[in-house]
């Protein structure tokens, strides 16, 4: 009974680490990424309509979380 239970333990856990949920993690992480980025970057527009500059980083920071989104999402 003991082995049964180490054996079904060690089942749950690996299926924690395959391959497919960790897919599913980075693509959720990268989505949430690109949401949050785009958003700071859309308020800083708003709040600095007569000076654009200000939000350069941000912008920057959008498009790369949109490039690792676009890639996850490909895959």
């Amino acid at each position: 009974m003991r082995w049964l239970f180490l054996f079904v333990a060690a089942a749950v856990l690996a299926g924690c680490n395959s391959p497919g949920s960790r897919d599913v993690a980075n693509a959720q992480y990268a989505a949430d990424s690109y949401e949050q980025s785009s958003a700071a970057y859309r308020m800083c527009a708003a709040q600095n309509a007569s000076d654009p500059q200000k939000c350069d980083a941000l912008a920057h920071v959008m498009e790369a979380d949109k490039k690792r989104y676009e890639a996850t999402a490909r895959n």
